[in-house]
């Protein structure tokens, strides 16, 4: 059975996101020389997968600890999901990037956080966190789920928006989608 308040909770969460937070986002993406993406959990698994978009729109992008991630470096950028922005190894990730001359995106359920203080622009989802339903926020998804799927639909909006800024189609996509397989 299909619960319909997912579609409500999710069209509710997501029409909260303010809009000149996402084209700050698109923005950072545009003009970095290479992306890295990075975040733990299921958070950065939605991450992972939008990273494989960006490579599929032809930029240089890497998820932070697979072997064949380079250096960060001046020019770069470090997209950090994570719903609470206190996630102790996401805050030293973006210490070292922000180190090594690298600006810092962040997708966060979370208004005031440490990476929030890191981060050059920050994308707010206001989904409650996976700790958060004993403080009476309320949703019918559990553990942080309204979040993640949020992150998802707010990835596949911006692919949808960068398609287009670079002229892009599904099929000029597909010619950089893996063969070996």
């Amino acid at each position: 059975m299909f619960h319909e308040e997912i579609l409500e909770e999710l069209k509710i969460t997501l029409s909260g996101i303010k809009k000149e937070e996402i084209f700050g986002l698109e923005e950072e993406l545009q003009k970095a020389e290479r992306i890295f993406c990075d975040g733990l959990g299921r958070s950065g698994l939605f991450c992972r997968a939008f990273a494989m978009r960006l490579m599929h729109l032809g930029m240089s992008c890497f998820y932070v600890g697979d072997t064949m991630t380079p250096a960060i470096e001046r020019g770069d950028l470090l997209l950090i999901c994570s719903g609470s922005g206190g996630t102790e190894t996401l805050i030293s990730h973006g210490k070292k990037a922000k180190k090594n001359g690298a600006r810092i995106a962040l997708v966060t359920g979370n208004e005031i956080s440490h990476l929030g203080e890191l981060a050059d622009v920050r994308v707010l989802i206001k989904a409650p966190q996976k700790n958060e339903a004993k403080r009476g926020k309320k949703t019918v998804l559990p553990m942080g789920s309204l979040f993640e799927d949020s992150i998802s639909l707010l990835f596949e909006s911006l692919v949808l928006d960068l398609m287009e800024q670079r002229n892009e189609t599904g099929q000029s996509m597909f010619q950089r989608h893996a063969n070996l397989e």
